[in-house]
């Protein structure tokens, strides 16, 4: 049986992860409407080496924490967004 703590924990993980995301996300923007050269491939750098991983990266984590035995049910959590 998968202790809860570790579930958690990784809720809490995925959590932090989808936050930076967003603060990615909103610099990737800002940079793009700039529309400086040099800011559109920094946006554009972020995009593909950074953002795209990370995504990937929240979407694996996602998919363990779906495969977790369920937990036992005096005990479960309802699961964020």
């Amino acid at each position: 049986m998968v202790d809860q703590k570790v579930r958690s924990q990784l809720r809490e993980v995925v959590g932090r992860l989808q936050q930076m995301q967003s603060v990615l996300a909103v610099a990737i923007t800002s940079l793009r409407e700039q529309s400086a050269d040099i800011d559109v491939d920094v946006a554009n750098l972020l995009q593909y080496a950074v953002a795209d991983g990370l995504h990937r990266q929240v979407d694996r984590l996602q998919a363990v924490i779906r495969r977790l035995p369920p937990a036992p049910a005096g005990r479960r959590r309802r699961s964020r967004g």
